[in-house]
């Protein structure tokens, strides 16, 4: 009995494991009364979603060209006997060689960065070798739209120091009218193209380059879909308009602002319908009520939450912006909740200041020489004058600093947290009317003013409530649909080619150093012991940097790899000599990260599209259900084919392989090794993997069984025929298994992706086929021998008579 006691919990584990797996194996269309972590999704890869696959190559020439450049200076400073620049030179001559090693690694991470912006999901970059050339295939499952894969992952990768833009931002908007009409003039007049124009823009600072993008015409701005008239012949139209653009808002929460731009726009095809994806939940809505009967739409836009009615409520206060949850009303009755926005109660007030800044501050006018001393004395002067009965109004217009003089040092309503500590410790006691002492901030000497006391505001949300018919799993499978682009409405699209000039500054202006003047990147430790990365420039560089640096003491210097920010450190002081410190990495692994960003984007190998290929997702679809109809007839073959040779046996081992194949769908749908984040890409090689681990299963089975009969032919009891069969061909399954496990791991270390695809798939599909053939079979034997038809030799393969001598033998 304690044996028993013991097997219980095993066997509760294994049937919950197995109850699971079943469930995560199962198409989410039939569970969906099941949570999300109970529906994770197959990741497809190239061939079975469709996507682009890009090839890339790797020019060499200009850092061989630098390492023999090197390598010529430093035999000439040996003769020379100059032993300080020698070391320079042999230690960037190292650098160099070391960064030519890893430069497909390094390549690799810049382009897996600019992939994820994207926003494609699962996308495989391979290293490939073609004779001496090094090449990177970049496949993006999902993105057929092959121009603006190659726009985002192929252009150049190049290191930029900009810095904080601090000009006037009508000067700013000027001078990009000016380059704009420049533009339009030449590609009107036929001096040059926009094609030409955009590429040669598009790494500029608010410039956007589009060179070819389909758009439907409804999410045009209102002023700008006069253009969908037009036809591929008429010339380049130039349009001054705004454009939502995605910021974050001084609450922290990102919200949407316009964005005052001009466009040149070229039609590249005329308007056509084409079915939309209604991907946005409110708009879906919308759609959805014209064709779905008894259904009603509740739209709210900043109103009070307490308004909002009591069964939805608490979902809106719990739920993230911008996503959906499924609702029951009762009665039959469900619905969809849409969170488009949700502004938290703060603690607000309205304020003016005086603000005295001094040299040094920050966003301090380049007209402001004063020192910190004079400043603060400056600020205790307005101060007495305010308490002795001076105007506020009339002290804002002769002395305060700040584009908020403009304003009559109104600085609007403010939040608490928004102006830091020292400010918000002043100003948030004030009552109506009263002014604060003299507060020091990073920007300088304050004086404030409570144009209206602090105030707690109140909780507001804008949503969509989709009521309908039908039980909450009906409203949840909606919600799959909306996120999968199936509710659709027929809408115009046009083909645009489009650049566009912002007249908002970005916050960033570009400099005149980049990589060409940067010599390597490397990671120390202070004197602390904390991480940091030593950066270095050539002599002209240096000069650059020191320029730099002198002119944004207090600022940030922001750091771009191809165009995506890698870091932005603060200027504490003037940096002569070339050299540098980047501090503020928190480990080694994060400050060898950006070492190793710099050096790639300072790496003088320019990488070229040298192919492209297009797979429709139509053709993906069509081969994963050829592949899977494969599977299946081949797997109830092999079903058919045990339960006629090997009768009852034959059923434990279908048994067994039915048990190996949800096994192996959830292993594929759940992350590696259940600790990390990587999943199986699942591509057709894959799937040939898969069925081929199929066979290794029948295989292990079919050396057990033919053990067993041999050991009951020899007049052995079943129970003894049963664990000889599995303990002597243990070693002729555990061989052949592992061979091939050998083979996969080959595979995986030279192999391109779809090779990796197969031996991952292969090497998986093998580990849990040992576990059903050794274990569960051995578990459906077991309970044979103790069950009645374990008398029963016809049914187990051999014949009666052998059953009987082997009962008598015993």
């Amino acid at each position: 009995m304690a044996s028993k006691r013991q097997s219980f919990p095993w066997a509760a584990l294994v049937v919950i494991i197995a109850v699971l797996a079943l469930i995560i194996a199962l198409p989410d269309a039939w569970k969906p009364w099941a949570p999300s972590f109970l529906k994770p999704q197959t990741r497809l890869g190239l061939d079975l979603a469709g996507g682009t696959q890009l090839d890339f190559r790797i020019s060499e020439d200009e850092i061989n060209a630098r390492i023999k450049t090197l390598e010529e200076q430093i035999d000439t400073l040996k003769e020379s006997g100059n032993t300080e620049e020698l070391r320079v030179k042999e230690f960037e001559l190292m650098n160099t060689k070391e960064q030519h090693q890893k430069i497909v690694e390094a390549i690799r991470l810049v382009l897996e960065r600019r992939i994820n912006s994207l926003g494609v999901s699962e996308a495989t970059i391979t290293p490939s070798y073609f004779g001496s050339e090094k090449h990177l295939l970049v496949e993006c499952p999902g993105i057929i739209d092959v121009e603006r894969c190659i726009q985002t992952v192929g252009k150049t990768i190049q290191l930029e120091f900009k810095e904080e833009f601090t000009g006037s931002e009508t000067e700013y908007a000027a001078k990009a009218r000016a380059e704009a009409e420049i533009v339009y003039k030449a590609v009107t007049t036929g001096t040059g193209t926009l094609q030409v124009y955009g590429q040669d823009y598009s790494s500029r600072l608010g410039v956007r380059y589009v060179d070819s993008e389909p758009v439907f015409v409804s999410s045009l701005p209102k002023d700008m879909q006069f253009v969908a008239d037009r036809s591929p012949e008429a010339p380049v139209t130039k349009v001054e308009t705004s454009v939502p653009v995605t910021m974050q808002d001084q609450n922290g929460q990102m919200t949407l602002v316009e964005q005052k731009g001009i466009f040149l726009v070229k039609v590249l095809e005329p308007k056509k319908q084409v079915p939309r994806p209604l991907t946005d939940p409110a708009t879906a809505f919308e759609e959805l009520k014209k064709t779905m009967p008894g259904t009603t739409l509740e739209q709210q836009t900043g109103v009070d939450l307490t308004a909002a009615s009591a069964d939805i409520r608490p979902v809106l206060q719990s739920m993230e912006i911008g996503s959906e949850q499924a609702v029951s009303f009762g009665s039959g009755a469900s619905g969809i909740v849409y969170l488009a926005g949700r502004n938290q109660g703060t603690e607000e007030m309205t304020a003016s200041h005086i603000l005295i800044q001094y040299k040094g501050s920050l966003k301090a006018e380049p007209s402001v020489t004063r020192t910190k001393e004079e400043a603060k004395a400056r600020a205790d002067d307005i101060s007495r004058r305010l308490t002795a009965g001076g105007s506020f109004d009339e002290i804002v217009r002769t002395e305060s600093d700040g584009p908020s003089k403009d304003q009559g040092g109104s600085i609007g309503t403010i939040n608490r947290g928004l102006m830091g500590d020292a400010f918000d410790a002043a100003a948030f006691t004030l009552k109506t009317g009263e002014l604060s002492d003299v507060v020091e901030t990073p920007f300088g000497f304050h004086i404030i003013r409570a144009d209206e006391a602090a105030a707690v505001t109140k909780t507001t949300v804008t949503y969509s409530l989709f009521r309908m018919e039908g039980s909450l799993a009906t409203a949840q499978n909606l919600i799959e649909k909306i996120g999968k682009g199936e509710v659709v409405r027929m809408e115009d699209q046009i083909v645009l080619r489009r650049l566009f000039f912002s007249l908002t500054p970005t916050g960033w202006k570009d400099t005149d150093l980049n990589g060409q003047r940067f010599r390597m990147a490397s990671v120390t430790v202070d004197d602390l012991g904390a991480p940091v990365v030593q950066i270095q420039f050539d002599e002209e560089g240096g000069k650059l940097f020191q320029e730099l640096t002198k002119r944004n003491i207090g600022k940030q210097i922001a750091i771009f790899v191809g165009g995506e920010p890698v870091s932005a450190p603060m200027v504490n002081t003037e940096i002569s000599g070339g050299n540098a410190i980047i501090t503020g990495s928190r480990t080694f692994e994060e400050a060898q990260q950006l070492a190793q960003d710099l050096n790639t984007g300072a790496i003088p190998a320019p990488i070229h599209l040298s192919g492209q290929t297009t797979i429709e997702a139509t053709l993906g679809a069509n081969a994963l259900r050829e592949s899977v109809s494969a599977a299946a007839i081949g797997l109830l073959i092999l079903c058919l084919f045990l339960i006629a040779i090997y009768r009852l046996l034959g059923v434990f081992a279908s048994l067994s392989l039915v048990f190996y194949v949800i096994l192996l769908i959830a292993a594929m749908k759940l992350p590696l090794f259940l600790i990390t984040k990587e999943h199986v890409v699942l591509s057709l090689a894959g799937i040939a993997g898969i069925i081929l681990s199929i066979g290794m299963a029948v295989d292990a089975n079919v050396l057990v069984f033919e053990r067993m009969k041999e050991e009951l032919l020899r007049g052995k009891h079943l129970s003894t025929a049963v664990e000889l069969g599995f303990r002597k061909a243990w070693p002729s399954v555990w061989d052949g298994n592992f061979s091939t496990l050998i083979t996969c791991a080959i595979l995986f270390v030279v192999g391109t992706s779809i090779i990796r695809g197969f031996s991952i798939t292969l090497s998986m599909g093998i580990l849990i086929s040992l576990f059903t053939a050794m274990v569960v079979t051995r578990w459906f034997c077991r309970k044979l021998v103790t069950s009645p038809l374990a008398k029963r030799g016809d049914l187990i393969g051999i014949p009666s008579t052998g059953a009987s001598e082997a009962k008598e033998g015993m």
